[in-house]
């Protein structure tokens, strides 16, 4: 079986230039766990010092206020880790959900088990550190566009960076993320529809007509 946690793994070796030592022997220790949507990867207040590595599917990270509203932080869909960093250390608990938006699997690994490997290798106590100092230039980003961008501009920037979650996301959710309402979410994608530019008009030469039998069973895709 190919786990998608020692895949991302190696995409840190990659990243980083290191070599992890004992990497391969955490896959005995890799739960894989499958999620109906809307079902929680885990809650808000919960022990969970683990590391989880969505195998298919979509989650949402987000937190809930005060009238019961979602404000959504981030996604994550194939081979994208997660974790609340806050629920790593000891005796720490979740400040915010992670939630299926639709029928997903994930892996999950004890972290405790990571820290482990870092007492005894100095390639996995470097691997920690920069792991953590990149999420945190993730939040660091994230809450600097929140107070720079407006968000019209947010939506630009994600249809931009992830295009096939525009698509993919449900409409309240990506309002969520954005902090609008979905009545403004719509404004928002009407604005941006009216200031497309026109398609440009194919100039290709005429061909003359062909006539053509489909070949059997073939059906349009729509």
């Amino acid at each position: 079986m190919t786990f998608a946690a020692l895949e991302a793994l190696h995409r840190l070796e990659a990243r980083f230039g290191l070599e992890l030592p004992e990497a391969d022997s955490l896959s005995a220790s890799i739960a894989v766990v499958e999620l109906r949507e809307r079902e929680n990867a885990f809650r808000i207040g919960d022990a969970c010092p683990r590391i989880f590595v969505v195998r298919s599917g979509l989650l949402k990270q987000l937190y809930l206020k005060q009238d019961g509203s979602e404000w959504i932080k981030s996604f994550t869909g194939p081979g994208d880790p997660f974790a609340c960093l806050q629920a790593l250390a000891p005796g720490g608990r979740t400040s915010f959900a992670s939630t299926a938006i639709e029928h997903s699997v994930v892996e999950a690994i004890d972290f405790r088990l990571i820290e482990r490997l870092g007492e005894r290798h100095l390639a996995w106590q470097k691997a920690i550190r920069l792991a953590f100092q990149y999420l945190a230039e993730i939040k660091v980003a994230r809450e600097r566009d929140l107070l720079m961008l407006t968000a019209q501009e947010l939506y630009r920037q994600f249809a931009t960076e992830s295009p096939a979650l525009v698509e993919r996301v449900p409409q309240k959710d990506l309002a969520a993320f954005l902090g609008v309402t979905a009545v403004g979410l719509n404004r928002i994608i009407r604005r941006e529809q009216r200031s497309a530019p026109p398609a440009t008009p194919n100039m290709r030469s005429k061909q003359p007509p062909v006539t053509a039998t489909p070949p059997a069973g073939r059906r349009s895709s729509t």
